[in-house]
């Protein structure tokens, strides 16, 4: 091995700053207090007659011309995760990793339908994509690198391993990976329904009575730095990143490959670069759509791999909110290390799979480790381990 890839190896990443924006509540500790009591943010939307996790918090003028709702869910829960760090802006030597699914469509889709809007007319710029990545960067007036991660459903977890990545190799020693999606959209909408996939009545993950998900709205960010500014700073520390497994299927557009060879290797690969068994293994957060194929193979994978682990998904108190639900379930991964508490499975009502599922929130003192569930369209896997005490 080179010396400097023995330096990325050798650099710990930790979290010191969270922040989130859920349809269950508009801040971390809310959202996470909210969730361990087992509320769902999902209702019946009356116009839809579908079931949504929509974010009722704030009035449409929030979201004006030089902010869409998307990039005002990411900026609430950045500056969140930055002042939970006990940092101030400017961060010019701040990396921004930024990710989502669909980005700014619910804008494009509102200036196709009103193309003499004023709202957008002469901002159609703040439409594109890139545009979220570039919004938080000139937020923090940042001269470090700036990346924008695209992978459907797994994207919050590769925004992760990327700014994992930034600080391990030496570009910058903090960073803010960031994922955020406001996807509850005509286009979205007609989208899922076509694929069958969408809910009708409710969202019970892992149960024999599950129908599908319910598109939800939100944003999470975490705040990234090596361990040792975070103990020059004399900062809290939520935990470790100990390590990821990202692979790909390359089977199908929406469908999982039904052999699960790549899945179970993404798992292997994170436990392996995370230095720790399956065993060790006290929490996964599934990623649960709630959907007859997606629980089915992620129970498959438990038994198969991870058989001890108690799991549970959380979709059902915040819907899921495609590009954004692998950061905003990463942040229930580190709060649970620093409670020492697993959250419920919210919605869950017949177990369908044998596999240790939590119904209802339980304290877990003996709790150091925890793995994130992530599957996306186009056979996107990924996968990252968090550790409550740091590596040195």
């Amino acid at each position: 091995m080179k010396s400097w890839d023995r330096d990325i190896e050798l650099t710990t990443v930790v979290v010191t700053g969270i922040g989130m924006m859920t349809a269950i509540a508009n801040d971390r500790e809310n959202t996470w207090n909210q969730l361990l009591q087992g509320k769902s943010g999902i209702t019946i939307d009356q116009q839809l007659q579908i079931p949504v996790a929509r974010i009722d918090e704030i009035e449409n003028s929030q979201c004006n011309a030089q902010s869409s709702r998307a990039q005002y869910f990411l900026q609430k829960a950045v500056l969140e995760a930055i002042a939970d760090a006990n940092l101030e802006l400017p961060l010019i030597n701040c990396g921004v990793v930024i990710g989502s699914s669909r980005s700014n469509q619910r804008e494009l889709e509102l200036l196709l339908d009103h193309p003499d809007r004023q709202l957008m007319q002469d901002n159609w710029w703040n439409c594109q994509p890139a545009n979220l990545s570039a919004s938080i960067a000139r937020l923090l007036q940042t001269q470090a690198p700036v990346l924008a991660p695209m992978a459907a459903c797994a994207t919050g977890n590769w925004a992760i391993a990327q700014a994992c990545d930034l600080i391990r190799s030496g570009k910058c020693e903090m960073a803010i990976a960031g994922a955020t999606d406001a996807a509850i959209t005509p286009l979205t909408i007609a989208g899922f329904q076509k694929i069958g996939v969408l809910a009708e009545l409710g969202v019970y993950p892992l149960s024999k009575e599950r129908q599908g998900f319910a598109l939800g709205e939100g944003a999470a960010s975490l705040v990234l730095e090596s361990l040792q500014s975070a103990k020059q700073r004399a900062t809290r520390i939520y935990g470790s990143v100990l390590g990821w497994g990202i692979t790909n299927d390359a089977y199908h557009a929406t469908s999982p490959s039904p052999d699960n060879l790549m899945a179970a290797l993404a798992i292997k690969d994170c436990l392996t670069r995370s230095q720790i068994t399956s065993e060790q293994v006290g929490y996964i957060n599934v990623h649960g759509t709630a959907t007859q194929m997606n629980d089915a193979r992620e129970a498959e994978l438990i038994q198969n791999i991870l058989p001890s682990s108690k799991v549970s998904g959380t979709k059902g108190a915040t819907g899921h909110t495609l590009g954004a639900t692998g950061m905003i379930e990463a942040a229930f991964c580190l709060l649970a290390l620093r409670d020492q508490v697993l959250p419920p499975c919210v919605g869950m009502q017949t177990p369908a799979f044998d596999i240790h599922t939590i119904q209802k929130a339980e304290r877990s003192p003996d709790l150091q480790y925890a793995l994130n569930f992530s599957f996306g369209f186009g056979g996107q896997n990924a996968i990252v381990a968090f550790g409550q005490e740091c590596k040195t």
